[in-house]
């Protein structure tokens, strides 16, 4: 028989206990750490970073309101795999150039001009085909990430790939940004979120009414390519914090969660703006003290939660307020329903008018004296 040792149960007792100590205190450290990130004191580059993810965030949602207003939420998704394609081939440019350290400009450069090209390809193939354009967004969609996974793989070839960091564009990642890249993410996002409150008068006509803004005398397909423009940049700031493939979400659940709560267009925008701020501002706090978690992931499952808590709680389209105006409705309609139930089945009221059988006995005798045969002389007597 095998010589089992046997531990005694105080000894395994105070060994849990220790373990559990240090699990609560290594907890209370990481939620002091969270909070002083949270309110930015977590240092000169978090803070950078942080804003500028706050400021991807706004954009984001100013933008994707008028992106899904339009029906073009999926043309942000054809975009950022697009550009998996832009920016393995700039980084095969890049180091055919004899450069092996990464160029954010060069990389952002070539993932706009894939997805440009990929927005070209679906709005030909919508107006010169008969398919329908969610079916072009899906061809292109899938085709240009196939090419970027082709394109990706052949990079890994290639001397410094790996400092790179090309994976990390993928789903994002905020710990290896620096100070320079928070920048240029934040002038992006906010050219974007400039552009866009300058033409919101515009663009509000072309997402609700495209004949009356032809009428008026609007450039409905120039405005088309200004909207697709500023979702390209959006996607292009939001490539290292976000990740490609994660950006898309950032423009569509903030939007999806304003439209529970209003159905203006300009409190739509301002709560967008606010939602995105948020999601990216707890994601990008939580990736900065935990760098294992990628930030893009966070921060679309913190978008995720707030669309959720809205699904429920929202006073006008969410489930429970709808849920609780079906009961009002139903108990209303059951009211009303035994009130003409019980007003048909009552008796009639019966009549307490006497029957009249004849001539009154109380009439009034007449007192003119009876005639005794004066003579007639009207007309006819002979």
């Amino acid at each position: 028989m095998l010589d089992v040792p046997r531990w005694p149960l105080a000894s395994l007792a105070n060994a849990a206990m220790t373990d559990g100590t240090a699990a609560g205190q290594d907890g209370a450290a990481l939620l002091q750490a969270w909070a002083r990130v949270l309110t930015f004191g977590g240092g000169y580059n978090t803070n950078v970073v942080l804003m500028g993810t706050i400021l991807l965030g706004i954009s984001a949602g100013a933008v994707g309101s008028f992106a899904m207003l339009k029906g073009r939420a999926l043309v942000a998704d054809a975009i950022s795999h697009a550009s998996l394609v832009g920016v393995a081939l700039a980084f095969l440019l890049h180091a055919a150039l004899g450069q092996e350290e990464r160029s954010m400009p060069l990389l952002m450069l070539g993932a706009a001009l894939s997805g440009a090209c990929a927005v070209a390809s679906i709005e030909w193939i919508a107006r010169n085909t008969r398919l329908s354009p969610e079916t072009a967004v899906a061809t292109i969609s899938s085709a240009s990430f196939g090419a970027g996974i082709v394109a990706l793989s052949a990079t890994r070839r290639v001397s410094g790939a790996d400092r790179a960091g090309l994976d990390e564009l993928i789903f994002g990642s905020t710990a290896s940004m620096t100070s320079a890249d928070a920048a240029l993410m934040a002038i992006l996002a906010t050219t974007a979120l400039g552009a866009t409150l300058a033409l919101y008068k515009v663009l509000t006509a072309v997402a609700f009414n495209e004949r009356f803004a032809r009428s008026r005398g609007l450039p409905v397909q120039l405005l088309d390519a200004v909207l697709a423009a500023l979702v390209g940049a959006v996607a292009m700031a939001g490539l290292q914090a976000v990740g490609m493939l994660l950006v898309a979400a950032l423009l569509v659940a903030p939007a999806a969660t304003a439209r529970l709560w209003t159905t203006r267009v300009a409190p739509m925008v301002v709560v967008a703006a606010a939602a995105g701020a948020g999601a990216a501002w707890v994601g990008a706090s939580i990736s900065a003290v935990t760098p294992s978690a990628p930030a893009g992931p966070l921060i679309i499952l913190s978008a995720a939660a707030t669309f959720l808590v809205s699904l429920l709680v929202a006073p006008e389209r969410g489930v429970l307020s709808g849920w609780l105006r079906h009961r009002r409705l139903a108990a209303a309609a059951r009211r009303a329903a035994a009130e003409a139930a019980s007003g048909a089945t009552s008796p009639a009221p019966s009549s307490t008018a006497p029957i009249s059988t004849g001539p009154s006995s109380t009439a009034p005798i007449s007192t003119a004296p009876i005639s005794t045969g004066a003579p007639h002389t009207g007309p006819g007597r002979t």
